[in-house]
């Protein structure tokens, strides 16, 4: 007995064609990393200040799993120095 339903293919990833979003908020169609290059431009290289900012959101993650807590990996780092400074309190 033979179910339609029931089938299996190799799943191929495809990543363009791909939606992109303009600075302007509108979307255009790309096909290919060239195109998506000259419709968004440039990737600009990371500031120092966000490696920076990267590696403190780092250490007060760290710091409030040390004092208990569970802070989502998403979360702010106001946030989290609100967090801290409360658990230290």
């Amino acid at each position: 007995m033979h179910n339609n339903r029931e089938f299996t293919s190799e799943y191929v990833f495809q990543e363009f064609p791909k939606w992109v979003t303009l600075a302007d908020g509108s979307m255009l169609l790309v096909n290919s990393v060239e195109e998506e290059a000259v419709v968004i431009g440039p990737k600009e290289p990371e500031q120092e200040g966000d490696a920076t900012a990267q590696a403190d959101k780092a250490a007060l993650l760290e710091q409030a799993r040390a004092l208990g807590l569970d802070p989502h990996a998403n979360t702010g780092v106001e946030k989290l120095k609100q967090l801290i400074s409360e658990a230290k309190s």
